[in-house]
């Protein structure tokens, strides 16, 4: 049986494409941060998304995979943390 945080998140965005982030269209957290695309590392299998998450006020540095799974997170104090679900990469709408 799911709970009421599992729904929340199926209600959120599509998971994202190369299009999407080739477009410069917006992106989200799965848990809805705001999330800047800074750069897309072609030259890595799978190609390497990196952005900045904003949490509060400040701005930390991730990487995602090319299908938007977190492969680096960072906690609210900048320490680095191990990624989960909620660190995942979606279209913004």
């Amino acid at each position: 049986m799911k709970d009421l945080k599992d729904f929340v998140f199926e209600q959120r965005g599509e998971p994202i494409d190369d299009q999407w982030i080739q477009d410069e269209k917006p992106v989200m957290t799965k848990d809805g941060r705001q999330v800047i695309i800074t750069k897309v590392d072609y030259k890595e299998v799978p190609n390497i998304i990196k952005g900045q998450v904003k949490m509060g006020t400040k701005l930390f540095d991730y990487e995602w995979d090319d299908t938007g799974m977190c492969t680096k997170a960072l906690d609210r104090m900048g320490n680095p943390k191990k990624s989960d679900e909620s660190d995942n990469l979606i279209k913004a709408n």
